[in-house]
């Protein structure tokens, strides 16, 4: 047998091996998920690793912080933008104010491709409306009520409590990717926000985990998950479906009671552009099972717009699965204006 001090330095030897495997993975995982390395740019990559080596980069600070300004922690929405940071307003939002009845104001509901532009989405919507209908006033105003990372779910809540603050006159929401593929991705269940389960129901030793271990994250990821029902599956497929159908009605309804009532045709939705093959997080089933019956619901809705088509021949216009570059924002914004949809529903507002 062997003694004492022997077992306990055998112990000791392998506790420190498995201790600086441990942190060898962790650090290697930290550079190869965090930092953005470039040949021709090595001294930005230097930098970008020291980043990732102190874990700066990781999913808490992009997805799970609750300090970050565009998802601060907020009753029944789940999280919006921090007010008075940055682009957002008094109410968290990309709105300038103040909005009055002297314009037809026309609010975007949707996710961080409504939020993100320069102009947004909707800016350039109205933009467009004001050139050619505005005459020497501006006649058409954005309100911005997109929120990173959010879906419709959220918007109906959003909607709720914010028509009491300006005089909407008309409601576009504007989405797809957040409310029928991220929830697979960020394992939501339908209809749920982004990353509810870990934000949520995590224990404080996970979360420390999660904040601090990259190695962690891999491994959660890899084979922590067990979601009911299981992404992709015919019964998620259906729920996702059936969520999207049912918020969309919601909406609808509450856009006739919670806007001024100066556009007869006072709400219309917008399915977006987005990628869906499996390198982009989708599935062989998803197109037929999840996207189709979207798509065409959209097409067939008296107030829907089918744009999720927009890009086809555009794909070098992605920046990953859903964000686009600025000119592919003027190709959406003047697929919307186009729409008969969209023109009907302007054509019944009034001041």
């Amino acid at each position: 047998m062997l003694k004492k001090h022997s077992w306990f330095k055998v112990v000791s030897i392998n506790l420190l091996l498995v201790g600086v495997v441990i942190i060898g993975a962790e650090l290697v995982l930290r550079v190869a998920n965090q930092a953005k390395i470039s040949i021709n740019s090595p001294r930005l990559a230097l930098r970008s690793i020291a980043s990732a080596l102190l874990n700066r980069g990781g999913a808490w600070s992009s997805h799970l912080n609750h300090g970050n300004v565009h998802r601060m922690p907020y009753p029944y929405q789940m999280f919006k933008g921090a007010p008075n940071t940055g682009l957002h307003n008094y109410l968290g939002y990309r709105i300038s104010d103040p909005v009055t009845k002297a314009t037809l104001n026309i609010a975007l509901f949707g996710g961080s491709t409504g939020y993100d532009g320069e102009p947004p989405i909707i800016n350039l919507v109205t933009a467009y409306l004001n050139e050619l209908r505005g005459g020497a006033e501006e006649n058409f105003k954005p309100l911005n009520f997109s929120v990173v990372s959010s879906n419709h779910n959220q918007h109906l809540h959003s909607l709720v409590e914010n028509y009491q603050y300006y005089p909407i006159d008309m409601i576009i929401f504007y989405g797809g990717y957040n409310e029928v593929l991220m929830p697979a991705a960020y394992g939501s269940k339908p209809g749920f926000p982004y990353n509810f389960e870990i934000r949520n129901n995590a224990s404080p030793e996970e979360m420390l985990a999660v904040k601090h271990s990259e190695l962690y994250r891999s491994l959660k990821s890899r084979f922590g998950a067990n979601y009911d029902p299981e992404p992709f599956s015919e019964a998620w497929s259906q729920d996702i479906v059936n969520n999207y159908m049912s918020v969309i009605s919601t909406a609808r309804r509450l856009s006739d009671v919670l806007t001024t009532g100066r556009c007869k045709i006072p709400f219309i939705f917008v399915y977006q552009p987005f990628q869906m093959d499996r390198q982009n997080g989708g599935h062989p089933s998803f197109r037929s099972d999840v996207h189709i019956p979207i798509a065409t619901f959209a097409d067939n809705s008296q107030d829907g717009i089918d744009a999720s088509a927009v890009l086809d021949s555009s794909v070098s216009e992605y920046t990953d699965a859903v964000h686009v570059t600025q000119a592919a924002r003027e190709l959406i914004a003047r697929r919307i204006y186009g729409d008969d949809v969209f023109l009907k529903a302007i054509d019944s507002c009034s001041k």
